[in-house]
């Protein structure tokens, strides 16, 4: 298997066009064809539908793109450690305010412990990150950015969300026992993302539930939400990486447990794939392996 190929396949599923895979490469849309149609035959599976204006990802692309992707990134750290090169320069980073000030912190530190040559500036919010007016080199986000032609790098795939509350508003309004009952509690939300926002979904034998909520806290700043529900206001629905220390130490419960909630994967969010040189590719496997020994 080429290595090359495979850069041609990791690029097709980020920019969606041969074309532009070719202008990217400095090679011919007819080499980018070539490359794809090597790998295909190699794998003996077809691993993207062309057609004359879009790429789309097979059942087997999908599962093929997570490793192409490691594949890539392997490659990367070992040229570097054969060069000797040692990890330097400046990474500038935003993340939410509730997983940076609460859980990224602690890691962030230890990752610059590691690597001491490595400045970090990092931009906590909730707000949509604009890696042009705000010079970034990645974003730490919930879910998969709007913009598509940004480069989206998972961190963990499976994270989900977490209904809760404090034993203290349960003790005073109880405790609901399936979804329609959120109606008659306060439920603290967040604005401006639908996914985050006043529909509020449950998954219950292949069926689903939406709840429209509403309650006396609306807010575009989820650590806000989390210390209100903590003070006993209402429901709130995190990410459960957001919340699970709460939980372990009790002052949160969790909800509705016969529920599955909604996924909500954690990504690195990258402008484009030059953009995800070696620093990134260490700070993303740092996160990685230190966040999934936390599940």
């Amino acid at each position: 298997m080429k290595f090359f190929d495979v850069k041609v396949f990791v690029l097709a599923c980020e920019l969606k066009n041969l074309s532009a895979v070719a202008r990217e490469l400095s090679i011919t849309p007819a080499a980018t064809s070539a490359a794809l149609k090597r790998l295909e035959s190699e794998l003996n599976t077809r691993l993207l539908q062309r057609s004359t204006r879009s790429l789309t990802l097979t059942q087997s692309g999908a599962d093929f793109l997570p490793y192409a992707r490691k594949s890539l990134e392997n490659l990367d750290v070992g040229r570097q450690a054969i060069s000797g090169e040692e990890l330097r320069g400046n990474i500038t980073l935003s993340v939410p305010s509730d997983l940076g000030r609460n859980t990224l912190l602690t890691h962030l530190i230890a990752f610059q412990e590691k690597f001491p040559e490595i400045k970090l500036t990092v931009k906590v919010s909730d707000k949509y990150a604009d890696f042009y007016s705000q010079n970034l080199d990645a974003s730490i986000r919930y879910g998969e950015p709007e913009d598509s032609a940004l480069v989206c790098l998972p961190i963990i795939r499976n994270a989900k969300r977490e209904l809760c509350a404090s034993p203290e508003y349960l003790q005073q309004f109880g405790t609901p026992t399936k979804p329609e009952e959120l109606i008659n509690h306060n439920c603290l939300h967040f604005s401006g993302d639908d996914t985050l926002s006043s529909h509020w979904r449950f998954y219950k034998d292949l069926s689903t539930i939406s709840v429209k909520v509403s309650g006396s806290h609306v807010s575009d700043n989820g650590d806000y939400l989390r210390l209100l529900a903590l003070k006993g206001v209402g429901i709130t629905y995190k990410t459960g990486l957001d919340v699970q220390q709460d939980i372990a130490e009790g002052r949160l419960i969790s909800l509705l447990p016969k529920y599955k909630k909604e996924n909500s994967p954690l990504n690195m969010v990258v402008a484009h794939r030059k953009s995800y040189d070696s620093n990134l590719v260490a700070l993303r496997e740092f996160l990685v392996e230190r966040l999934l020994k936390e599940e």
